[in-house]
């Protein structure tokens, strides 16, 4: 088995325990984090996983925070933990383009971007000026969170313990740590591969056109929480106006002419019945750790811009294509009319 060198950059909630369950399986760790925050990572950090309430220790990475430091290193996978929002500003489209020239003269380096929204894509294709095949989209499919988030904590979680660690993690029942699309076959399962030799951690595969729906699709559910004051799916539910605005909204994203037939087949899929339903088995798959605190934290505050980005672009790809977006559009702008400190 040949040892692999993946570079991840960002080492917060979703490259911390990417770059673990990585390292598990013997891959050689790099994080590049912002300059001055190098220090912080200090020599090992403590993951806090609420599957068996235990805390994990990672301390084999290597951490630079210029990417001049990584000249000369050839990497096997290069994985963006930058959201959507941040990739797209001044300063992650200079970081990208800065790591292009990493990612050029390594020839087999595949990146990975995290990332959401609409253009997500096109842009790091651009910012890194690499081919369309040397980049994948992936993320997440445990849920991940920095300790300081001050969570509700549920037993059987001990808040001493988790109160020592920088970011705790929860996967689900079926132990799919993350996901990957398989625009590039070959990467993804090189990737698969690498990332399951933990033996802790599964990782699925999405085909790209599946992905690419989603990858814009599912912010309105996040937006009606926002607005309903993030109550749990039950609750939110009931709200049947509301929900179904919301549900309308994500049909009219995944229908959009740029999706084709998949996106007429997963909107048909998933109806305000079908959406709750998924949203509600993983509310109890995630226990004790807290979903709808964990999605206000992070989609209510961490990724927010992202998520609104996101539904504005779909807005106007709609109305440039002259694809009916009233649901969008109302969710939108009940969501711009609320108080900011309604759920923030």
């Amino acid at each position: 088995m040949t040892t692999s060198s993946v570079l991840i950059v960002g080492a917060g909630a979703t490259g911390l325990p990417v770059g673990y369950h990585l390292g598990l399986g013997g891959a050689d760790i790099t994080f590049l984090v912002r300059p001055g925050r190098k220090g912080a990572l200090g020599s090992t950090q403590q993951l806090y996983c609420y599957d068996d309430t235990e805390l994990k220790t990672f301390g084999k990475y290597r951490v630079a925070d210029d990417v001049t430091e990584l000249a000369g290193t050839g990497f096997e996978f290069v994985i963006i933990t930058l959201d959507g929002h941040t990739s797209r500003t001044q300063e992650g489209t200079e970081l990208l383009r800065s790591l292009g020239k990493v990612v050029r003269a390594s020839c087999d380096a595949h990146v990975v971007m995290c990332g959401f929204g609409l253009g997500v894509r096109e842009h790091h294709l651009q910012a890194l000026g690499i081919e369309e095949d040397r980049l994948s989209h992936g993320f997440l499919g445990m849920l991940s969170h920095q300790a300081a988030a001050d969570l509700p904590v549920h037993p059987p979680t001990n808040p001493a313990t988790l109160a020592q660690a920088s970011v705790c993690y929860r996967h689900p029942a079926n132990r799919i740590g993350f996901r990957i699309e398989t625009g590039n076959a070959a990467a993804a399962e090189r990737f698969t591969s690498l990332y399951e030799r933990s033996g802790h951690s599964q990782c699925a595969q999405i085909p790209r056109a599946v992905d690419d729906v989603f990858l814009n699709a599912a912010a309105p559910v996040y937006a009606a929480g926002e607005l309903a004051g993030w109550p749990d799916f039950a609750t939110l539910t009931r709200d049947e106006e509301l929900w179904n605005l919301a549900c309308s909204a994500q049909s009219e994203i995944m229908t959009l002419p740029r999706h084709g037939e998949t996106g007429q087949q997963m909107a048909k899929a998933m109806g305000p019945r079908e959406t709750a339903q998924t949203h509600q088995n993983i509310e109890q798959d995630m226990l004790p750790l807290d979903y709808q605190a964990f999605n206000r934290f992070h989609h209510g505050g961490k990724v927010r811009a992202q998520d609104v980005e996101s539904l504005h672009d779909c807005l106007a790809e709609g109305r440039r294509t002259g694809h009916a977006m009233s649901a969008l559009e109302e969710l939108l702008a009940r969501l711009e009319a609320a108080p900011d400190d309604q759920a923030r």
